[in-house]
Formats: structure tokens, sequence, C-alpha cells
């Protein structure tokens, strides 16, 4: 998914963009881009960082993924604001997937762009490859698998800056085969 070929009049979502992710939302504002921060709490504009002059624009919306009827709502009410989404990046806890990416898949564009963010257990070695949800089969789908940093002893988990950095290149970055990787994952002993 390239964040240049998002269409300037379409937005782009974020869920769960005001904690690790919310150097990601500020650098596409940066880029110009219209952008809707969906989250339990939102954050206001100094959370993201300088916006810049870019143009971007930024909406927070505060809707709670682990209620689905007035998430979904919420959802429905802003895009019918802002026109459908054209790409979406989504951090999700699995508790909330099914019913969250239904919402977000009903505020889609044909042919929108999805980008899933997992932890870093999405690459155990007992893990199931990452896959498309079942929610989002009509849109262009990648996942990005968040690892850990430095050389055994002294590993540690990104902190949030090397993760928004990591997913703004993913946004930029030609589909692969497999997920996108922050980071690292092997071997898989060395995680913190």
């Amino acid at each position: 998914m390239h964040t240049d070929d998002a269409s300037r009049s379409g937005p782009v979502l974020v869920v769960g963009g005001t904690g690790m992710l919310a150097g990601t939302v500020g650098g596409l504002v940066r880029a110009g881009l219209t952008v809707v921060v969906v989250a339990r709490k939102p954050a206001g504009p100094g959370a993201f960082g300088d916006l810049g002059t870019g143009g971007g624009r930024l909406l927070t919306v505060a809707a709670d993924y682990t209620r689905p009827l007035p998430f979904a709502a919420a959802l429905r009410r802003v895009a019918a604001r802002t026109g459908p989404f054209r790409q979406a990046v989504l951090w999700v806890h699995a508790h909330g997937r099914p019913h969250a990416y239904a919402a977000v898949a009903d505020t889609l564009a044909e042919g929108a762009s999805v980008l899933e963010v997992l932890g870093s257990g999405a690459a155990a070695p007992t893990a199931p490859a990452p896959s498309r949800p079942g929610a989002l089969v009509r849109a262009r789908y990648h996942a990005v698998v968040l690892g850990f940093t430095g050389r055994e002893p002294h590993t540690r988990w990104l902190d949030h800056g090397e993760i928004s950095a990591g997913v703004l290149a993913a946004l930029r970055a030609p589909a692969g085969d497999g997920p996108y990787v922050v980071g690292r994952v092997r071997p898989w002993e060395d995680r913190p």
C-alpha cells in the first residue's frame, strides 16, 4: 500500500492511533492527507507531534471497538461526513477484531487498502501466518508485524517512535508475499 497512491480526496482511517501509532498519524497528516483517528479516548492534536503545513487534516473520534454498535455507528457518521476511507491502519486487539473489522469494511471505498498492525506473537513459530480477515475480503490487505530490536542478550521491544516509523515505511512499501516486519522477529528465542 502506498500513501503516495492515496487519493487526496479520500480520508485515511486509523483505529488505535493515539498511543504507539500517534507518530504514524502525524506523518500522514504532514503528508497532506485527511486522517480520521478513532480511539476510546481521543488525544488532542498535540499528541501527534508537529502536524506541519502540508494541507493535511486531523479528525478525532471517540469510539470503543469493544462496543460494536456504537463503534459501527461512529464510523458510519464520520464516513458520511468525510467520504469513504481510501486507506485504513488498524491496531485492534484480537477480542475486538471480528466486529471492528466488519464496521470498518462498511465504510471503505472500493479498492481501499487496509494495513493491519499485529503484535510479535503473529510471528511465533507455532502461529499461523497472518491472513486477511474475512470482513476485509474486498480490500487490498497487508499485515505488519511488530518485532523487537537489539542483539542478544540486549534485545528490547520497539518504542513508539520505531513503531510509527516502521508503519509509515510499510505504508510506502510495495506489498510483498508475507507480512512486513518492523524490527525483527528471528531468531524467535532472542525476543525480550
